[in-house]
């Protein structure tokens, strides 16, 4: 039997029992070899306790071994003991505070400011997690599980639902998380870093509502939470909610460090995207090997395509009004017919006016060649540059094609974070784009170097399909990563 006082592996006294269940207890003890209090957390296996758990339990350990951060608890030792039952023990790091459940059943209710707070902290310490190689997803964040220390930061604990690989193809795995906080594909054993996310956000609904997730009422799986919400709060932090808790993952943001920037005001909040319909302009073509995007230039997107869907419009109402069979053949004959007589009369007089048609061809060109000055001396050379932009399991690759065009290279495992972001042109005038985010280290003589580097494109699309097309290439990268052995 378990008691203060109790000396564990020769080095521990177990001080204050912090939480107990038949098969799970979590003590406060004192390191006696380096005299620092630390948590140890303990697990019987028998009974109520199956293998699963087991496997759980010491995972945690691992994933905690391999960590570094400040605001995660440092594993300090793992080892088993006999005593009537055979216990597991797991030691890390003590950290003074008090959980944000324990705040909640206390009635100490967090205000607007310390939810953003727990919200920024713990996006950063996801924004660490998702970066690992492979990512290592937490997949049970809630109130319990984050505790406000006394320093007044956020810190995660409770490992032991991690997921570094996802499970192979028509294998069994175990459903972890907590009902309300845990999304819909973590159910299906299909977790992604969108999950964590989603947890988040029904976490800090908690916070603000008071009321548990599983608790509030659902339209289509979203939660419904805006008429519990204080008067006067902020209508952008509650569409930065709602998009966090999307039920689909592909309508969440597509990283931490995206929603980040976005809580922050560095970016903004735009609804949910769906694939763009007629108006889109890129062109996408995605396999589980390649993803390859097609942009046109800004010449086809201000003159081309306006010119096309112009003209699409007028052949619809065209092709409506002529709803007979007779009235379509009646107007094709005398198209025909009119076609004919032009090609007669050239027939006559084209050679005449070849003739003089081929004097006068280099002034014909003048004007055209002096167009063609004007557009690029007021738009760039850019203004006729198509952009391919391709990813295979190693690198990508964006390739500028026009005249003097560059090709832009980096390597996968390099890229740190795709978002979009603003810049503007030599006139002033903001535009959007996409920037794929990379960071490079090396070694200068003995020291460590690092590059980061920025590569930019799609600064002419509209917002919406830039929104579009980075929520794809970042749902590709994700599947990319998390099929790698």
């Amino acid at each position: 039997m378990l008691t203060s006082d109790t000396l564990l592996n020769d080095r521990y006294y177990l001080q204050q029992l912090l939480n107990s269940s038949p098969a799970r207890q979590t003590w406060l003890a004192r390191d006696n070899t380096t005299q620092i209090q630390v948590i140890v957390k303990l697990l019987a296996l028998g009974g109520a306790v199956q293998w699963d758990e087991l496997k759980l339990f010491e995972r945690e350990a691992q994933i905690l071994q391999q960590l570094d951060h400040p605001r995660v608890p440092k594993y300090y030792d793992y080892f088993s003991l006999d005593d009537r039952s055979l216990w597991f023990a797991l030691v890390q790091q003590y950290i003074p505070g008090q959980s944000l459940k324990q705040k909640l059943d206390c009635g100490q209710p967090l205000s607007l400011q310390q939810v953003q707070r727990t919200l920024e902290d713990v996006l950063e310490i996801l924004q660490y997690l998702h970066r690992l190689h492979p990512p290592i997803l937490h997949r049970d964040i809630k109130p319990s599980n984050l505790l406000w220390g006394e320093d007044n930061r956020v810190y995660l604990l409770d490992f032991g639902a991690v997921q570094v690989r996802p499970p192979a193809a028509a294998a069994t795995f175990t459903v972890v998380g907590t009902y309300g906080y845990t999304p819909l594909e973590q159910y299906g054993g299909q977790s992604v870093p969108a999950s964590d996310l989603y947890s988040l956000g029904a976490t800090a609904i908690h916070l603000l509502t008071g009321v548990a997730p599983s608790e509030l009422a659902k339209d289509d799986f979203r939660l419904q939470f805006r008429d519990r919400l204080a008067a006067g709060t902020d209508e952008r932090f509650i569409a930065w909610l709602e998009k966090l808790t999307e039920p689909s993952p592909q309508k969440r943001f597509s990283s931490a460090k995206e929603a980040l920037e976005s809580l922050q005001h560095k970016s903004t909040v735009t609804p949910s995207v769906a694939q763009p319909a007629r108006g889109r302009l890129s062109r996408l073509l995605k396999t589980s090997e390649q993803l390859t995007i097609e942009i046109p230039s800004r010449f086809e997107i201000e003159c081309i395509k306006p010119f096309q869907r112009s003209f699409g419009s007028l052949f619809r109402s065209m092709g409506g009004g002529l709803r007979s069979k007779e009235k379509v053949q009646k107007a094709l004959g005398w198209g025909i017919l009119t076609v004919a007589g032009i090609c007669t009369l050239v027939s006559f007089t084209g050679l005449a006016s070849a003739l003089v048609g081929l004097v006068l061809l280099p002034f014909s060109l003048l004007p055209y060649l002096a167009l063609l000055w004007l557009i690029l001396s007021l738009r760039g050379s850019t203004y006729f540059q198509r952009t391919q932009v391709s990813f295979n399991r190693n690198v990508f690759e964006i390739r500028h094609n026009a005249p003097g065009g560059r090709v832009e290279r980096g390597e996968l495992a390099q890229i740190e974070e795709v978002y979009l972001t603003k810049w503007r042109d030599r006139t002033g005038q903001p535009h959007h784009g996409i920037s794929i985010a990379t960071q490079t280290k090396r070694k200068i003589l003995f020291f460590a170097a690092q590059r980061d580097r920025q590569f930019l494109f799609g600064q002419y699309l509209s917002e919406y399909e830039l929104h579009w097309l980075a929520g794809e290439i970042q749902d590709w990268l994700n599947a990319i990563r998390f099929s790698k052995p």
